[in-house]
């Protein structure tokens, strides 16, 4: 497989502003099949269950409805119903995780997406070009098919579109101010245009794609991961991580799992056939299936749970144990802040000085990146970027940010427990309120870590 030149024509973008808004409320349990990752929500059917070595990112359904499959961030692939298996990307080296999925028209291929805007066909899937290798602003997070499957659209956090194919650029938000990051892209049915979802439910509508409605302003309990159009792109759903699914336009609102205690977030949602339904996604692998969509089987994800023999180990099996958990975490755990901070804020600092101090180093609880970095210069624990990472080790970031490394693999992908991730909300406090634990892989050889943040130096825990 080769990757040629991109194609992304110049900026021409509109922000739609609401004319009409319809929700459908996020909570109550449809009368629905529901599988998965909910506590207590046992599968309703005997179907397969596949072990899956990396957290699920992705879901995309058959044409008729009759499957779905599931990616994973190594991309690896899990097929359910009369979905085929074509082939996937796992068990072989990526220079960054896989974040999405899309499938062709006729169901018997698809496309996976990673991070650094890498593009691999299986299948009746074409390659016709990706970001992969390229200079980005941000990190890809989707990516969305051309009606007639030869072309594609991949969407980056900075809202940045990137077209190959017979996929039309129409406009995008990047380079603009957003209140939070893009999540997810959907396609018009003729491929004539496309939407845009950020994290706190804003949508921007491009080329003949309607604006129906958002959540963007709106009190959300949990961020935006996710959207699928309804097959005539007169309407969308906008699924949020705690399972949450919001109705515009003539989609209609088949039931949620808002308000039930999930296992781990909500990252995906596809639409059934002739969009009487649709199935949630989970990190886990957890497949919640809403109207006409059936359950039909799910790919299970545990993290790795290390052996707590030495001090870095310690650290990850803390740090891993939060994964999709609030800064509230499990009994009102502060992650042992200070009061103050338990009505505040709480950054990605106050996690990893958390994991520190519970796995046995004496660090102070801080509340800022930056003063844990020099903290870490002044007591013989930093070293440069590029050095060699062991589990338990801290990756700080250059703008302000820090995570716990918690895998590093023979590939050289590496693992972090992030804090203050996926929040939403125009401030950073905002956003650190909304925001959760979240394991991220990536491969730093390109000086780069989660969300392709510039690394400035590694934290050492040994």
């Amino acid at each position: 497989m080769s990757e040629t030149t991109d194609r992304r024509s110049h900026p021409r973008w509109h922000l739609a502003w609401p004319r009409s808004f319809r929700l459908a409320g996020a909570i109550g349990l449809a009368a629905a099949a529901l599988a998965g990752g909910a506590g207590g929500a046992a599968p309703a059917l005997a179907a397969s269950t596949y072990p899956s070595n990396a957290a699920l990112v992705g879901l995309a359904a058959t044409p008729d409805g009759g499957g779905y499959w599931e990616v994973a961030s190594d991309g690896g692939i899990f097929a359910f119903g009369d979905a085929g298996f074509y082939g996937s990307m796992g068990g072989k080296a990526l220079n960054a995780g896989v974040v999405g999925i899309a499938a062709t028209p006729d169901g018997k291929g698809y496309w996976e997406v990673a991070a650094d805007g890498g593009i691999f066909a299986f299948g009746d899937a074409g390659f016709y070009g990706s970001m992969g290798g390229k200079a980005l602003n941000a990190g890809v997070v989707g990516i969305a098919a051309t009606p007639d499957g030869k072309g594609y659209w991949e969407v980056a956090a900075d809202g940045g579109i990137f077209a190959f194919g017979d996929a039309g650029f129409y406009g995008s938000m990047g380079g603009k101010s957003l209140n939070a990051p893009v999540v997810g892209v959907a396609a018009t049915p003729d491929g004539k245009g496309y939407w845009e979802v950020a994290a706190d439910g804003g949508i921007f509508a491009f080329g003949d794609a309607g604006f129906y409605g958002s959540m963007g302003g709106q009190p959300l309990n949990d961020p935006v991961t996710s959207m699928a159009a309804t097959p005539d792109g007169r309407g969308y759903w906008l699924a949020g991580s705690d399972g949450g699914v919001f109705a515009f336009g003539d989609a209609k609102f088949y039931g949620s799992m808002g308000g039930t205690r999930l296992v781990a977030s909500v990252n995906s949602i596809a639409r059934a056939s002739g969009g009487s339904g649709y199935w949630l996604g989970a990190v886990d692998g957890g497949v919640f299936a809403f109207g006409s969509a059936s359950y039909d089987g799910r790919a299970a994800y545990a993290p790795p749970t290390p052996p707590a023999s030495t001090i870095g180990q310690r650290a990850a099996n803390l740090a891993i144990s939060w994964d999709g958990l609030k800064y509230t975490g499990v009994n009102t755990d502060y992650w042992h802040a200070p009061a103050s901070a338990k009505t505040a804020v709480y950054w990605c600092a106050y996690f990893a000085s958390y994991v520190w101090q519970h796995a046995g180093v004496s660090v102070p609880t801080e509340s800022y990146v930056p003063t844990f970095q020099t903290w870490a210069q002044q007591n013989g624990r930093f070293s440069s970027a590029g050095a060699t990472l062991h589990v338990g080790d801290l990756i700080f970031y250059s703008p302000k940010h820090v995570g716990v490394v918690v895998q590093v693999s023979p590939n050289g992908s590496v693992s972090t427990e992030d804090g203050d991730w996926g929040g939403s909300g125009s401030s950073e406090t905002a956003f650190a309120q909304s925001s959760k634990v979240v394991l991220n892989t990536f491969n730093t050889r390109n000086g780069e870590g989660a969300g392709h943040y510039t690394i400035s130096g590694i934290g050492l825990i040994g």
